[in-house]
């Protein structure tokens, strides 16, 4: 490993370079035991509560090169070369800004990642999207003979790699693709881009978290900002946002993609179908009525097809990939019954505008909507804070006029969904409240009735994997 990317040589009295690890979770913990074993000397900054004293042991032989500090101790850090950047981190949180004037190169776990990983990578990003598409893509490599490691085999939320696959990247060969999706949070912090790189899209998102949409678009352009000669970029010509401000980022060449048939060189939808044009030759890959998936899903296989066709999948692995392709779990997923009631998982959809491309899948008052949550998350973001995502949260209740008969309602975030759809001035349907989670789901069970389907959007901040250890044991208990 080249210790150039922790910036400048290290004078720590061990002779080791000296990283800090800003986190006591399992991804960190990992990375930790990954760094350390590696020849770095390894402080992981805590806060305290006993932290040091639970996990200490777990390191065995690593001991001696990773300690503890207390993170409120941020004079101290001034020997480090890096700080490795927690997820749950604010950009502007003080020991970002102590570490930055002290020229402490700032990376993360998924830096490490893409730095690391011993073939090629793809890196998957948007403000929607990147989910599908870094698990679609994924299944057609793997079902076309290549060695390939997805973030969502692993996980889909939170998203992006975790423990699991930095683990995995340092016992496969130069064979292996790693495809990774990235998030804002992921990308403020890498100084790799991947091999490929793709763009669904981008609209205004995270923007308390990065202060703007100017630095939430930054931290999305490091996707390509680092890319080499060789690589690639691929992009929606369809999205504003990304032809205007991701063009020409990298050193590589650039391949689009179109649903709206805009392009002349890429991946289009064209007479009813997905098709290849290259170098004029024009290929039909498949019938947009044959896909199982929503419409809004359309680009996203348009992505995941550019890259399957740039690596050589043949026609039929790609199109029987894109056909069998059934969506993501958790994306409106068909969990089951219960009390003869059909559950639709949509816990992904954790703000405005996903949670409405969910809502949007259903016919009209046939839902009982379960929706709510925090209005922080527990890094500290604030949810539904800007214009644009109160604007969106305006258009997910006017669609809750459409498609509930009936909503379940819980925590602030229920507050906030309550008083937005008193102010569209026409009726509402039936509002439920509940206190927390599970109580909702259970009540949403109970009212359910007359064909009704269950569709559980949260659209605010709750635990990911508390929702979804709920749910497996809710709906064990089936029909």
């Amino acid at each position: 490993m080249d210790n150039s990317v922790y910036g400048r040589q290290s004078g720590h009295s061990d002779g080791h370079l000296h990283v800090l690890i800003d986190a006591v979770n399992e991804d960190a913990l990992a990375l930790a035991r990954y760094l350390s074993r590696r020849g770095r000397h390894v402080t992981i900054l805590h806060a305290g509560n006993g932290e040091p004293e639970s996990v200490q042991e777990t390191f065995g032989d690593e001991g001696g090169k990773v300690d503890f500090r207390l993170r409120t101790e941020i004079t101290d850090i001034d020997d480090a070369e890096a700080l490795l950047v927690s997820l749950s981190t604010p950009p502007r949180d003080l020991i970002i800004d102590h570490a930055r004037s002290k020229g402490i190169k700032l990376t993360n776990l998924a830096d490490t990642i893409l730095r690391d990983a011993s073939g090629p990578t793809i890196g998957v990003t948007g403000s929607a999207g990147k989910t599908t598409t870094t698990f679609l893509l994924t299944a057609i490599l793997r079902d076309s003979g290549f060695d390939v490691l997805g973030s969502t085999d692993y996980r889909l939320t939170p998203s992006g790699p975790g423990k699991a696959m930095l683990e995995a990247i340092g016992s496969r060969n130069d064979t292996l693709w790693s495809v990774v999706e990235l998030t804002s949070h992921h990308l403020d912090y890498v100084t790799t881009s991947p091999s490929i790189g793709i763009v669904t899209n981008l609209f205004p998102d995270h923007q308390d978290w990065h202060g703007s949409l100017e630095a939430y678009r930054s931290a999305k352009q490091n996707l390509l900002r680092f890319q080499k000669s060789g690589d690639v970029a691929v992009l929606n010509f369809d999205d504003p946002e990304v032809r205007g401000n991701f063009h020409g980022l990298g050193r590589g060449r650039e391949i689009y993609f179109s649903a709206l048939d805009n392009i002349t060189d890429g991946v289009v939808v064209a007479d009813g179908h997905i098709a290849s044009r290259c170098r004029g030759r024009y290929d039909r890959i498949c019938p947009v009525s044959e896909l199982r998936v929503p419409s809004h899903h359309i680009p996203n296989a348009l992505a995941a097809a550019t890259v399957a066709i740039e690596l050589g999948v043949d026609w039929e692995t790609l199109r029987d990939g894109l056909i069998r392709f059934r969506g993501l779990p958790q994306r409106c997923q068909f969990l089951g019954t219960l009390n003869g009631v059909e559950i639709y998982d949509d816990t992904i959809g954790m703000n405005p505008r996903k949670a409405l491309k969910g809502l949007e899948t259903f016919p009209d008052n046939s839902l009982i909507v379960v929706s709510g949550g925090v209005l922080q998350s527990q890094g500290g973001e604030k949810r539904v804070s800007s214009l644009m995502e109160k604007a969106d949260l305006g258009l997910f209740c006017e669609m809750l006029l459409r498609k509930a008969k009936s909503i379940v309602l819980f925590d602030e975030g229920g507050d906030v969904i309550e008083r937005t759809l008193a102010k569209t001035g026409r009726g509402t349907p039936r509002v439920i409240r509940a206190e927390g989670f599970e109580a909702a789901v259970l009540q949403a069970v109970e009212a359910a009735h007359d064909g009704m389907r269950l569709l559980i959007s949260p659209v605010f901040y709750n635990p990911p994997s508390d929702m979804r250890r709920f749910l497996e044991g809710l709906v064990g208990k089936s029909d």
